[in-house]
């Protein structure tokens, strides 16, 4: 099943009233092309051809689904990796904000239109959950050259889960993926500038301990709609 929905945030078609998520929706079904050139740029070094990049959530068609878990995996095409999956992270993983196929590969969007939106509860598992996530995580960590005991359960959990699907794909499971963080700009909502993301993200790398450039990873600026 896709992730739940927020009906406090969407309609019955599953659009966005505001915020990142209907800035993500906007530009995956009208923007596509745009979108996906912004992101070959940022992803210059590992010379990515925008026409290859083909977007797969979140769909008008398919009510702006966003996937999560094994549902994510059959998405970018890589249903192969659900067992491994599960092994290195317990269910109810990261929902994922949009998705697209290249070949042989993926590309994991996280949208943000405001600071707050950075920042979360911290990561709420208990037991063997628990347990597997900080495992995974340290592996992550290893994997970037972050110091162990940096604190990634907190407030910064959502970015930490995300580097380490990143991780899983490319490490365990030597699929050909590419996470992209998509900051917007001036959302009528919030409106954040360029200089205002810019002091967020040095903020989260050093919150994060992430001193070196992360691998397979781009950061892009839009104008929001």
């Amino acid at each position: 099943m896709p992730c739940p929905k927020d009906f406090l945030r969407t309609d019955t078609s599953g659009r966005a009233h505001a915020g990142s998520q209907r800035q993500i929706q906007t530009y995956v079904n009208e923007r596509g092309p745009e979108l996906s050139r912004a992101i070959a740029e940022a992803l210059q070094a590992y010379e990515l051809d925008p026409s290859n990049i083909r977007w797969v959530s979140p769909i008008a068609e398919e009510q702006y689904s966003e996937y999560r878990d094994e549902e994510f995996l059959e998405k970018i095409g890589a249903q192969h990796l659900a067992e491994k999956l599960r092994e290195f992270w317990p269910g109810s993983g990261p929902c994922w904000d949009a998705l697209a196929r290249l070949d042989g590969g993926c590309v994991l969007v996280e949208a943000k239109s405001h600071i707050s939106e950075v920042y979360g509860n911290g990561c709420k598992a208990s037991g063997r959950s628990l347990s597997l996530i900080q495992s995974s995580i340290s592996r992550t960590k290893q994997w970037l050259g972050v110091e162990p005991d940096a604190g990634w359960l907190g407030h910064l959990y959502q970015s930490a889960n995300r580097l380490a699907h990143l991780y899983f794909l490319r490490e365990i499971g030597a699929f050909d993926a590419y996470l992209v963080h998509v900051y917007f700009i001036d959302d009528p909502h919030s409106p954040t500038n360029l200089q205002e993301w810019a002091d967020c993200i040095s903020q989260v790398n050093v919150a994060l301990g992430i001193e070196n450039p992360i691998p397979f990873f781009g950061s892009i600026f839009l104008s929001a709609i």
